[in-house]
């Protein structure tokens, strides 16, 4: 019996040595070949300097340049994705001379440390699998071998008992030993193979990574490779653009109303980046610019606008369809001349000629108009931060503070009753920062209270800009028709309208406030003729910017100290009246009214005639036309 057994013994351990040189075979792996480095040298370049722009920005590196009796060929790595074509500039000390500049992708050399690191894992990962596989394979080998010998001792069995020879002490023990062997087995084979499946599951998991390595590409990045000739060494600076880099303006403004002393304010500016340039940008210099990268320095030029009398009959001749026919053929520029230019001068004086001769042609005395460029900033402004900052490439904006200023300024109320019922609290700000400020949206507190949220329009320094500081519902209005008396003059018809404005203050103190109104502006003044003298209008402000730029157009505007607690029947009551003659077969319309208070309002909110941000809430709206400025 223990010949048997150790012949089964044998058998597992020829077994054990046959699978395992086969398992070798089938799980032996490869090498990769590794590529000799560049020859350039390769140069620190720190981030400096940024500059950022509405809608992308100017990085700055600067680079020690060492000293070299020949010329020596330098690389700067790691320029970003979202460089611009062709943007990559230099400007170096007076000892560096630059021979050549040149922008290509970056190549990545392979990492043979790396490589053969993951090449040792990889044979450490196969030889634990091996064996672990040859381990499970022994275990079923033996197991087979069991059963067989459980076939054998059956057979021999049945031969003692047909022999009458049977040796029930040989036979028990071969079915003890096949029962105990078989138990123990199963249980290794159970250990065997959990083992064998947490090896591959972590052999899968390491290649699934590997593979997901190689699928994602690192970020693309450029190389500058400068030629430089340096026998002294020194400083070079390498600038270019980048795209996906934004700021958007942000103010936000605390006031303090104050009893005795004057209401005092703090304002500041806050530049909202965005940064998604794919570099981090730590410890520069960083400054805000409000200006475009290709803004045009050169001065618009005025060219003579040379007219004729149509000839053609027919009410229905536009008399601009010469100027619309001379914008689509813009004809072409000197070879000397910059295209873009050459356009701009086009398009600046086609158009303004179009409204030349639109206000010629129009019966009306006086017209306002702005160039289209109103709109814009009033200047291409550079905010420079103090200090340096920090400006990582994140999804999250960065809120940086520009400028911080205190200042002292009067807060008044607006009450118009043509549209609210309520007054405004209002305060005109000077610009004391010594730079033109950019427009933007504001946040406004006032007394620590948040009261809401408007748009500041540029302002040139020295300049002046309205902020509104929410609606005072203590103090209320209202606009009354009290009386039209109409009578007969000749062929017209004269209408005298009597209103009354009421002012009721709530308030315990008295309060100043600015009480606005309109009368119509006629643009034919031989058919309607609005008549008005100081009587009638009562005392009107004497505000200089107010005399200049809304009285002409029909804004009434009267400076008021209204008494503590006047409201109900002791409320406070302003008259005035004017009148109206027109022939008596005709009535008042108002013709293309929502196009004229179009432009008026964009010639308020631009700052026309050097309003510096016009004159917010307060204007009550103004129909064009009428009087002088």
């Amino acid at each position: 019996m223990r010949a048997i057994i150790g012949i089964l013994n044998d058998a597992f351990s020829f077994r054990r040595i046959m699978f395992t040189s086969s398992a070798a075979l089938l799980l032996a792996g490869g090498c990769v070949s590794a590529q000799e480095p560049n020859t350039v040298l390769d140069v620190d370049s720190p981030i400096t300097a940024v500059t950022v722009f509405r809608r992308q920005a100017n990085v700055v590196r600067e680079i020690n340049v060492r000293p070299a009796a020949e010329g020596q060929l330098i690389r700067i790595t790691g320029l970003p994705e979202t460089i611009r074509d062709q943007s990559v500039r230099w400007e170096s000390d007076a000892e560096i001379t630059v021979r050549s500049l040149r922008v290509t992708p970056h190549q990545i050399p392979p990492d043979d440390a790396k490589r053969r690191a993951r090449e040792e894992e990889r044979g450490r990962q196969n030889q634990a699998l091996q064996d672990a596989a040859h381990e499970v394979a022994v275990i079923e080998q033996d197991l087979e071998t069991i059963e067989d010998l459980v076939t054998f001792s059956s057979a021999q069995t049945n031969d003692d008992l047909r022999q009458s020879e049977l040796k029930v002490d040989s036979v028990t023990a071969i079915a003890d030993f096949v029962m105990q062997r078989r138990r123990a087995l199963a249980k290794e084979l159970h250990v065997a193979r959990r083992e064998l499946q947490t090896l591959q599951n972590q052999m899968e998991e390491s290649m699934r990574q590997t593979q997901q390595k190689t699928d994602s590409k690192p970020a693309s990045t450029f190389d500058a490779t400068l030629m430089v000739d340096a026998p002294r060494g020194g400083l070079l600076r390498l600038s270019y653009w980048v795209d996906e880099v934004s700021w958007e303006p942000q103010y936000t403004i605390h006031a303090t109303a104050r009893q005795e002393d004057a209401d005092a304010f703090v304002v500041q500016l806050d530049g909202t980046v965005t940064q998604h340039s794919g570099e981090d940008w730590r410890g520069v210099r960083l400054a805000f610019c409000t200006g475009v990268p290709n803004l045009q320095a050169a001065t618009p030029l005025l060219v003579p606008l040379r007219v004729s009398v149509n000839q053609a009959s027919g009410k229905g001749t536009d008399p601009m369809a010469g100027y619309a026919k001379s914008r689509q053929s813009a004809g072409t520029a000197p070879a000397w001349e910059d295209p873009a230019l050459w356009q701009r001068n086009l398009a600046l004086n086609t158009e303004a000629a179009g409204r030349q001769v639109y206000e010629i042609n129009r019966r009306q005395s006086v017209q306002r108009e702005m160039a289209d460029d109103a709109n814009n900033n009033l200047t291409d402004e550079t905010y420079r931060v103090a200090g340096r900052i920090d400006v990582a490439d994140q999804t999250a904006d960065q809120a940086i503070t520009i400028l911080r200023w205190n200042i002292e300024s009067p807060i008044y109320r607006v009450v118009t009753p043509l549209l609210s019922s309520f007054a405004y609290r209002e305060a005109a700000l000077e610009n004391e920062t010594g730079q033109s400020l950019v427009g933007g949206d504001a946040t406004v507190f006032l007394d620590g209270r948040f009261v809401g949220r408007t748009t500041l329009p540029p302002t040139a320094a020295g300049g002046e800009f309205a902020v509104g500081l929410g609606a005072d519902r203590q103090v209320r209005t209202r606009r009354e028709l009290l009386a039209r008396n109409e009578s007969i003059q000749g062929g017209n018809r004269l209408s005298k309208l009597d209103y009354r404005l009421v002012i009721s203050n709530y308030h315990p103190e008295a309060i100043e406030i600015q009480l606005y109104d309109r009368i119509p502006i006629t643009s034919d003044s031989g058919t309607v003729n609005v008549v008005t003298d100081s009587t009638s209008l009562g005392n009107l402000s004497t505000d200089a910017k107010y005399l200049r730029m809304q009285r002409p157009t029909g804004i009434l505007r009267w400076d008021l100290t209204i008494p503590a607690k006047r409201f109900g029947s002791t409320a406070y009551d302003h008259h005035y009246d004017y009148t109206i003659e027109m022939d008596r077969t005709q009535s008042i319309v108002s013709n293309d009214v929502e196009q004229q208070m179009r432009n008026d309002l964009r010639f308020n909110r631009s700052g026309g005639g050097g309003m510096g941000g016009g004159f917010g809430g307060g204007m009550g709206g103004a129909m064009g036309g009428g009087g002088s400025f």
